[in-house]
């Protein structure tokens, strides 16, 4: 009888012992769940800011060609004048270009004008813009050059 009474008692006790690993492997895979959902998340927002800085970039060296090699265009035409504004699209980003023309100077024999040319890039139709998007993203360069 007293074995009988002995194994009575020890039942159930590897069940207490499975529902505990069930509930630690369940709180392992949620973790990992949200540690790769925001590793997801981070790359895709890293890819976003390195177009978007690209996007900008594309949108200077153009503004720098106009001003210095297209001379006779319309960009530099509206520049002169004070200031010059144009929106290039790249696929899913907008690249926002503006030239602001300062005063010209006379330098020895020749005159010289400073430009300032502001790109912004995003990934919006318009650049710079005010969303609540949790995917926006942009990017701002600036340069400043003479030409006489």
């Amino acid at each position: 009888m007293r074995r009988t009474i002995g194994r009575q008692r020890q039942r159930g006790f590897l069940i207490i012992a499975a529902v505990f690993l069930l509930v630690v492997l369940a709180g392992l895979v949620a973790y990992l769940t949200t540690v790769s959902t925001t590793s997801q998340a981070a790359s895709a927002a890293d890819l976003n800011s390195a177009r978007a800085y690209q996007a900008a970039r594309a949108g200077i060296e153009w503004g720098a060609y106009q001003l210095l090699r297209d001379s006779g265009g319309a960009f530099t035409a509206t520049c002169n004048g004070g200031t010059a504004t144009s929106n290039l699209t790249f696929g899913d980003f907008t690249a926002t270009v503006t030239c602001t023309a300062g005063a010209s100077l006379s330098e020895g024999a020749s005159t010289v004008r400073a430009y300032r040319i502001v790109s912004n890039g995003c990934n919006q139709p318009a650049c710079p813009t005010v969303t609540t998007s949790a995917t926006y993203v942009e990017r701002e360069l600036a340069i400043s050059i003479t030409s006489n």
